[in-house]
């Protein structure tokens, strides 16, 4: 099994201090990180007391249930494309972590949040796995949304592309008119403004007035204020004077995280547009055991297996 992470798990007594998002994340990361292809509700429970999470076994074993629970929302959520098998008292393994690279990769990114010193371990230069995050969405949003198109234009060290070049993109694709002046409302040293991924429904007569959704993606940890920030961007008022558009377009984020309904809603309204997670990223594992496409899954593969390689062990521990 997985070591214990070193956030979202506290001492428990008389409340729970263990966090469900936490505790799901791990169990998911011990059947599809670590040799063992199961792990039954019983050993979960010894694991917890003898870590001093909790001293209380039928405490303990109330845990266990709500995160039983809540990995059968997941699992429903994916259908066949759920990589676990969810028993009564343990969950089976159904495929192995390259085998369902998509799912892996958004688990590793969100463990950064529970295993902070692990995620350090590697750097802090974290564009790479920004610009896998963002080619896993664009995909992924063109396959669920077939009849929509989906343009990658956020930096990166393969797509250079300044504000003035970005929003001259935009337009074009919109058939919008860019407007007002580019140096007046952005810094100077602008990227893309917080745009990552251009998403919209064309109609057939290539006139505005469409739906449009401007996305930003973010891997960063759900702690961090800078998260929290990136929720309002792409700033639609700066892009609204940037671009004529005949219609404003709305706003969408991407994150590989997974959250209750509770905190789901909430960052939807934050947002105030489309909330992508982990699970509506890797819808289209729901019908089709060999997405994402080859070329990505191998870029995926390569980026997890030193981390995976690393992931503390219960035995290490």
């Amino acid at each position: 099994m997985l070591g214990i992470p070193k956030r979202g798990f506290a001492r428990s007594v008389g409340q729970h201090n263990v966090h469900l998002d936490a505790l799901c994340d791990w169990l998911e990361g011990g059947i599809l990180f670590q040799p063992e292809s199961d792990i039954s509700k019983s050993d979960v429970v010894d694991m917890l007391i003898e870590e001093n999470i909790y001293k209380e076994q039928a405490f303990a074993w109330d845990r266990i249930e709500d995160a039983w629970a809540e990995l059968r929302y997941r699992k429903r959520m994916l259908e066949d494309g759920y990589p676990i098998e969810i028993k009564s008292t343990h969950l089976l393994r159904k495929a192995l972590w390259n085998e369902v690279p998509a799912h892996s990769f958004c688990l590793a990114l969100s463990f950064a949040e529970w295993y902070p010193e692990w995620a350090r371990s590697f750097g802090h230069d974290y564009t790479e796995q920004g610009e896998l995050f963002e080619i896993l969405t664009e995909e992924s949003l063109k396959t669920s949304f077939r009849d929509w198109e989906v343009y990658r234009t956020g930096w990166s060290k393969s797509n250079r592309e300044k504000l003035n070049d970005v929003v001259a993109q935009v337009a074009n694709w919109l058939g919008e008119p860019p407007t007002g002046s580019r140096e007046r409302w952005s810094q100077p040293l602008a990227n893309e403004a917080g745009l990552d991924l251009l998403w919209f429904r064309a109609m057939p007569d290539r006139r505005p007035g469409i739906p449009i959704y401007m996305v930003q993606c973010a891997t960063g940890i759900p702690s961090n204020s800078n998260w929290l920030h990136k929720r309002k961007t792409p700033d639609i008022g700066l892009w609204s004077k940037l671009i004529d558009f005949a219609v404003p377009p709305r706003r969408a984020f991407a994150t590989p995280f997974s959250f209750q309904e509770s905190d789901f809603r909430r960052h939807c309204l934050a947002v105030e547009g489309i909330f992508l997670d982990r699970y509506r990223i890797l819808a289209p594992t729901r019908t089709s055991d060999t997405w994402p496409p080859e070329p990505i899954a191998q870029r995926l593969i390569s980026w997890m297996l030193p981390r995976i390689c690393k992931l503390p062990s219960a035995d290490e521990m």
